[in-house]
């Protein structure tokens, strides 16, 4: 689980302040930190002890716009991404092992293998890159899948 910074805004602007720490289909519950101080007098000088208290809300998922929504899930690490870009991970990912197991095997080198692997990684990088600048995913879900 990711923390997130700030909060969400929903669809009447206002901001919801906290970081998912349970996310369903229709609901997320975002916790926020509240921090209180304590001084405390000793013999010999005064301690300051810091007591952390964390409070949770839940809220329907639907007062948030579905940018929102999409961030909501990439910060709580389970981005919700198009099919396209899951199958372009999900090949790059199954290209690169199968690459490792031709190495295992002895069907290609080692360095065979790594330089496969180092730039199938590079071009699932671009693409992925790409996909925000297209504004098909969002910065927060190409943070969570890589």
């Amino acid at each position: 689980m990711a923390k997130a910074e700030g909060g969400y805004t929903n669809h009447a602007g206002n901001v919801v302040a906290g970081w998912p720490v349970k996310l369903t289909q229709k609901d997320v519950t975002l916790a926020e930190r509240v921090v209180t101080n304590d001084s405390r007098l000793s013999t010999n000088d005064s301690q300051l002890t810091t007591n952390d208290y964390r409070l949770t809300t839940a809220y329907p998922l639907s007062i948030f716009p579905e940018s929102e929504q999409r961030r909501i899930a990439a910060d709580f690490g389970q981005p919700r991404v198009p099919v396209a870009v899951r199958r372009a991970i999900a090949g790059a990912e199954k290209a690169m092992a199968r690459s490792r197991k031709r190495s295992e095997k002895g069907l290609c080198t080692k360095e065979e293998s790594d330089d496969f692997c180092a730039k199938s990684e590079a071009a699932l990088k671009t693409y992925l890159d790409k996909q925000v600048k297209e504004g098909v995913i969002t910065p927060a879900e190409r943070k969570a899948l890589r």
